[in-house]
């Protein structure tokens, strides 16, 4: 919900700059959409906290695993039964659209914060701090964790997806837009330099990356927007002729 609420958002809000004054016109509801799915930002739960209870869950399992001497099991977390991903100091273009290597990085990042949440909550209680005061404490590592648990589990969901379709034109231009959605979280996302997941050499070459996947996607647009559905009813004057619509009647 909260992964997704942002999302949308955040489109309305490119949607809205990218049409100019016509993304302000109400007939467009481009305005209107906003006004109305910002409060799903806050609606049945404040996303910042919903994503503080992701870690929680997380820090759960992770204790219990730690506790027992058993393999972590359940919430995707089976990758921490596995040595510890080694990136590449120099990445490639090829390197960079594997999708190993994207998924060995959103692992790694997850593991990473969620061994440093863990150890900054044992911090805190050590310090006499109840364990819901020490989660507190850590919100700005649990809001790292809980996006970083989100990321990772699209990410899957879209190689899984992926997996299932027949190589041919659709697998490929699959493969460019899961590129394009996990180099975008290693440009946008602070934690892969704050934390050294991604040296700035590296982050550099992500950058270009993504504007190369920009280009080659672009030829496709139309017909990945197409593949929606969206019924002519539920689209506004922008989406068609939007030059007459804009004319002034010559009766």
């Amino acid at each position: 919900k909260a992964t997704l609420s942002w999302h949308n958002m955040r489109t309305l809000q490119e949607c809205r700059e990218a049409c100019g004054g016509q993304g302000l016109k109400t007939e467009n509801r481009v305005g209107h959409l906003k006004a109305e799915y910002d409060v799903q930002s806050t609606f049945e739960g404040d996303n910042n906290v919903l994503m503080q209870q992701v870690s929680k869950a997380l820090h759960g399992e992770y204790l219990a695993a730690r506790k027992q001497n058993r393999e972590f099991k359940g919430l995707w977390l089976e990758h921490m039964n596995e040595p510890g991903p080694v990136i590449p100091s120099q990445l490639t273009s090829s390197s960079l659209r594997s999708s190993q290597f994207q998924t060995d990085i959103f692992f790694l990042r997850e593991r990473d914060l969620l061994n440093r949440f863990a150890a900054e909550v044992a911090v805190h209680q050590t310090h006499g701090r109840s364990k819901e005061h020490a989660f507190v404490l850590g919100h700005l590592l649990a809001e790292d964790l809980g996006r970083a648990f989100a990321d990772k589990a699209i990410l899957l969901a879209f190689i899984e997806a992926e997996a299932n379709v027949s190589t041919g034109p659709l697998k490929d231009v699959l493969a460019l837009l899961r590129s394009l959605y996990a180099l975008i979280i290693l440009e946008e996302d602070a934690s892969f330099l704050r934390y050294g997941y991604l040296s700035v050499e590296n982050a550099a070459a992500v950058r270009q990356e993504v504007m190369k996947l920009c280009s080659e996607l672009r030829p496709h647009a139309l017909a990945l927007v197409s593949s929606f559905g969206i019924p002519d009813a539920f689209l506004s004057p922008i989406a068609f002729d939007w030059i007459d619509a804009n004319s002034w009647s010559s009766s």
